[in-house]
């Protein structure tokens, strides 16, 4: 057995992965195209016929069977926007999932709604039905699964839920573009999706979001909601004919924003091709490794989105380590895997009780606070998996099939020499 790299022996490779974001000649002629028009915002409600933006929300909205898709500034105002279109008020209770990036529970902060935290599927890391369910009170009004790492939640069962008790889904699709379930992609199955187009996604401009539906009322609500509240008049375009009718602020796209994205746009299908094709062998490779699995319900009807691959490990199979530890080994066989989140999101500060004192109003505040010390506060799947799970970011499957070989090299060598590790 080869001695492990950080302890001095020889790493299984040195050349890097692809780099993320990647860029070239198509983003540069896009940019010189709004630099050239003049034109370097899609109008006052951000939804110009001409504006590459509007061009940008239709294609993605065909990319996905959707009726409209609509660009806002971030994928967190994303989520913030979608809620106000649906009605959420503060004091209302939304279900989120204990794991997943934290904006998806601030953003219900931002429009003073209580995130109620229910525990994972342990098997795709999304939201749980069963444990979904079980949080559901006379206050809840809407549930945001998160199609986390490109995987969909279990929409079907999350939908049954959501029409039973007369509530709304607001899906997250930050990591899931192109992903689906059962033939409907993803921010498509409940009133509306939202998208993140930060540096990291797989499609980008740096920052960006957008929400999806097929609604059309709901799309006027997001029209002005990202455009200071300002109601169209269908018969008159006018600037002077868009009324502020409801409070709100800015949150619409430049149109050097949606130059970037429509380049990345025409980039993406042969990139998703490539990553849904290494993601294959890498499973099949780790299927066959003792003490390890790649995060994922296999099913004929499922397309990851893979923008995370997700591997969990049987800590006692791997000396007890945590995932940092063994991170630090891999990353010194010149593989580049992070470690998943390393606390639930209840457990960050933003959610402490004594810090949302003042904010929340006083009777959301009590219930809160009620919550958060009851027995129901802690998920113990979400638990787990903060302890044992292991992450590929997306570009890294970007690569050939020698780079995907030479990451089962550096898990087989882990796995040979965990005794020298521990």
């Amino acid at each position: 057995m080869a001695q492990l790299a950080i302890n001095g022996g020889k790493p299984i490779r040195s050349k890097p992965y692809p780099d993320w974001p990647q860029a070239g000649g198509t983003e540069m002629d896009r940019l010189q195209q709004v630099i050239e028009s003049r034109r370097w915002f899609a109008g006052l409600q951000g939804d110009d016929p001409d504006a590459l933006g509007t061009l940008f929300g239709k294609r993605f909205a065909e990319l996905h069977g959707a009726g409209f898709a609509l660009p806002v500034s971030n994928g967190s105002v994303a989520i913030e926007v979608a809620l106000r279109a649906l009605g959420i008020r503060p004091g209302d209770e939304v279900i989120v999932p204990a794991y997943t990036f934290l904006s998806t529970a601030t953003s219900v902060l931002m429009v003073g709604a209580i995130p109620v935290f229910a525990d994972i599927d342990p098997r795709s890391y999304c939201l749980d039905p069963e444990d979904t369910a079980r949080r559901i009170t006379p206050h809840t009004r809407a549930i945001i699964p998160v199609h986390l790492a490109g995987h969909p939640a279990d929409m079907p069962g999350l939908l049954k839920l959501a029409q039973r008790h007369d509530i709304d889904i607001v899906e997250d699709c930050a990591q899931a573009i192109d992903a689906g379930l059962a033939s409907k992609k993803a921010g498509t199955w409940g009133a509306l999706g939202t998208f993140s187009f930060q540096s990291n996604k797989t499609i980008t401009c740096g920052e960006g979001g957008l929400i999806m539906g097929n609604d059309p009322d709901l799309a006027e609500k997001v029209i002005a909601l990202r455009a200071f509240g300002r109601y169209r008049n269908k018969e008159v375009v006018r600037s002077s004919d868009l009324t502020c009718q409801q409070v709100s602020s800015n949150y619409r796209l430049s149109e050097f924003q949606s130059a970037v994205l429509l380049a990345q746009l025409e980039k993406f299908a042969a990139q998703n091709r490539q990553r849904l094709e290494n993601a294959g062998l890498l499973t099949a490779a780790i299927e066959e490794m003792p003490g390890l699995e790649h995060v994922c319900i296999k099913t004929k009807d499922m397309k990851h989105g893979y923008y995370y691959y997700l591997v969990r490990y049987t800590p006692e199979a791997f000396g007890n380590l945590n995932p940092d530890r063994i991170c630090q080994a891999l990353n010194a066989e010149g593989i580049p895997f992070v470690a998943g989140d390393r606390m639930p999101l209840y457990a960050h500060p933003v959610f402490e009780v004594a810090n949302l004192d003042g904010y929340l109003n006083q009777t959301a505040f009590e219930r809160y606070r009620r919550m958060a010390v009851s027995n129901d506060a802690v998920c113990p799947e979400v638990e787990k998996a903060c302890k044992c799970t292991l992450i590929l970011r997306h570009e890294i499957l970007l690569g050939g099939r020698k780079d995907m070989d030479d990451i089962v090299a550096a898990l087989w060598k882990i796995i040979d020499n965990i005794t020298e590790l521990s």
